[in-house]
C-alpha cells in the first residue's frame, strides 16, 4: 500500500501521458481521413498497455511486491485513464467540432447498415435491424463516454493479472 502513495505522482502522469498518446492517435487518424470511433478507437488501448508495463516495470523491478498490490496500482492506472479519457471523449462529442464528427460517424454507419440491409433482414429479421438503426441514432456523447470507460476497465483485466504474476514477489 505504500507504493500506491509513494508513487502517486509517477501514476498520475503516466496516467495523464497515456490520455494524451490516445488524444494524439485519435487527432492522427482523423487527419488521415479515418474516423476514430468505433472498432479504429480500440487499438489505442495498446499504447496504454505498452505504458502500463514499462511503469509497473520501473516501480516493482526494484520494489517487488505482493500479487494483489501489483494488481491494485495497475487497476488504479486504468481507472484514471478510464475517468480522464471518458472525460475528454464526451466533452468532445458536445463540442461544435465533436458533433461534426459524431454526425459523420453516424451518416457512415447508417450508410454501411443500409448496404446489408436486405441480409440483415433475411438473416436476423426486421426487428434485429431495427434496433440496430436505433442503437446507431443512439449514439451520442455520453454513450461514447461510457464505452470508452466500460471497455478500459473490462479489457485491462487480463492483462493487469498477467503483469502482476509476472512481477510480483518470489
Amino acid at each position: 500500500m505504500k507504493n500506491l502513495i509513494k508513487y502517486w505522482p509517477q501514476l498520475l502522469a503516466t496516467s495523464l501521458f497515456a490520455v494524451c498518446l490516445i488524444i494524439l492517435y485519435c487527432i492522427i487518424f482523423y487527419y488521415m481521413g479515418i474516423l476514430p470511433l468505433g472498432g479504429k478507437k480500440a487499438p489505442s488501448f495498446v499504447l496504454v498497455l505498452i505504458l502500463q508495463y514499462l511503469l509497473v516495470k520501473k516501480v516493482f523491478k526494484t520494489d517487488a511486491a505482493h500479487f494483489l498490490n501489483i494488481f491494485l496500482f495497475q487497476y488504479i492506472y486504468i481507472l484514471l485513464i478510464a475517468i480522464f479519457s471518458s472525460m475528454i471523449l464526451y466533452f468532445f462529442y458536445l463540442s461544435e467540432i465533436g458533433l461534426g464528427v459524431l454526425n459523420e460517424y453516424i451518416q457512415l454507419s447508417i450508410s454501411e447498415l443500409q448496404m446489408f440491409k436486405a441480409v440483415i433482414i433475411e438473416q436476423e429479421g426486421i426487428e434485429y435491424y431495427k434496433m440496430l438503426l436505433n442503437g446507431i441514432n443512439g449514439i451520442d456523447a455520453g454513450s461514447i463516454a461510457k464505452d470508452d470507460f466500460t471497455q478500459k476497465i473490462v479489457l485491462a483485466f487480463l492483462p493487469n493479472l498477467l503483469m502482476s504474476l509476472y512481477f510480483k514477489k518470489n
